[in-house]
């Protein structure tokens, strides 16, 4: 038996694709699975797992355990398991694996240590710190490391307290360097590719999604933000239709304000914008995600998964760079690393990929689509034939531990 803990709780389309993705690439039928919000994950579970053995176990806190106001840059391990209301139950589950995987994501940071999410990463690493006490291997997947901004060593203490794990990073620009900083050996530290970029063939669309040629387009930024700039959307719509024939598709990765509060605002608004509605649904589905990029012209994206999904599949992609924490530090290291690791050694532009205000993005595209596509497509086909297979074979190699 094999376990999972993560980020996967949360309604965000890249936390839960990875983990189906993993077990699909472990080909896992007896698995655990540490959640936060069960609900969610067992709706998912119904939807992927349907012929697999899955228990799910809620990692829960104790009431009080992180009221406001307490500094929790510091917290050790100890602290950390005596909060966790059932800590028998969660020992009980890691006492049976052979195991315990640690699902990628981007979580491992300064972000996730703040008031609002401290308890989601607290609830995360409990099922790590018992598995180490129990020697049970604790494999982190391809994740992203820091910034640690004051609370180094917060991180220092977790990664400290697992002699024997691997980490998996998922970018050679900044994750390294901030593992090393929390204590971690260079000779820990493995280069693979993101959870997603190699999608298991299982879960391909089943179905034709759009027929006609379209741009895709995401954000999770506010919707005042949209009004504000309204006419820079307008524009670019007007110009894609009249220009190169193109419709515009939004695709929200998240309910509300994560994505289908923004797409409604724009396909309201503006003709020729229609949005992919995942409301009923609850969550975007993989197979969905996978075939409304894979047939895209162009994705215009906030977020850092839609860059892994057209990454695989070989569509071209404009990528906003988004402040964390204040700066674009974290959004850099993954995203520009994804990029580089698919791009190694083939000459590349950035300014064909990379923007840091979703205006000018929206800009450069309208004022040189064909030379940015034309691009990014020869760049593509000219490097991931080799680094693919490169790439593809680090992750099996390391999953499979044999690294």
């Amino acid at each position: 038996m094999i376990g999972f803990t993560g980020p996967y709780s949360d309604v965000n389309f890249g936390d839960y694709a990875m983990l189906v993705n993993n077990v699909y690439t472990l080909d896992a039928h007896d698995t655990t699975i540490f959640v936060y919000d069960k609900a969610f994950v067992e709706k998912i579970c119904d939807d992927y797992f349907e012929n697999r053995q899955v228990r799910l176990v809620e990692v829960r806190l104790r009431v009080g355990a992180f009221s406001e106001g307490r500094d929790t840059r510091y917290l050790t391990p100890m602290e950390i398991l005596r909060e966790i209301e059932n800590i028998d139950e969660v020992t009980a589950a890691v006492a049976d694996m052979d195991t315990l995987y640690v699902n990628g994501g981007g979580y491992f940071n300064s972000l996730w240590t703040q008031p609002h999410r401290i308890e989601r990463l607290v609830q995360i690493i409990a099922p790590a710190l018992v598995a180490a006490t129990m020697n049970i291997p604790v494999v982190f997947t391809a994740n992203g490391y820091g910034p640690f901004r004051g609370d180094t060593e917060f991180f220092a203490s977790f990664f400290g307290s697992l002699p024997n794990a691997s980490f998996g990073a998922r970018d050679t620009i900044l994750s390294p360097h901030w593992l090393n900083q929390a204590g971690v050996h260079p000779d820990r530290i493995h280069t693979l590719p993101d959870d997603l970029l190699f999608i298991d063939e299982r879960l391909a669309p089943k179905r034709e999604l759009q027929a006609d040629r379209y741009v895709l387009i995401e954000t999770y930024l506010p919707t005042d933000f949209i009004a504000d700039n309204f006419s820079h959307f307008e524009r670019f719509a007007q110009r894609m239709a009249d220009d190169h024939g193109l419709r515009i598709v939004f695709v929200p990765f998240n309910l509300g304000h994560g994505g289908v509060d923004q797409g409604q605002l724009l396909a309201e608004r503006l003709d020729g914008v229609e949005m992919f509605d995942i409301t009923d649904r609850g969550y975007l589905p993989i197979e969905d995600a996978v075939g409304l990029v894979r047939n895209a012209e162009l994705v215009i994206s906030s977020r850092y998964h839609a860059v892994i999904l057209a990454l695989s599949v070989g569509t071209p992609f404009v990528s906003v760079l988004k402040d964390v924490l204040g700066d674009k530090q974290y959004y850099y290291g993954k995203n520009v690393g994804a990029l580089e690791g698919v791009l190694e050694g083939q000459r590349h532009d950035l300014r064909d990929y990379f923007f840091m205000d979703y205006v000018e993005g929206l800009n450069a595209v309208v004022d040189d689509f064909e030379g940015i596509t034309r691009r990014q497509r020869d760049n593509h086909s000219a490097a991931f034939p080799r680094t693919g297979a490169k790439l593809r074979a680090a992750r099996e190699t390391y999953l499979k531990g044999d690294s």
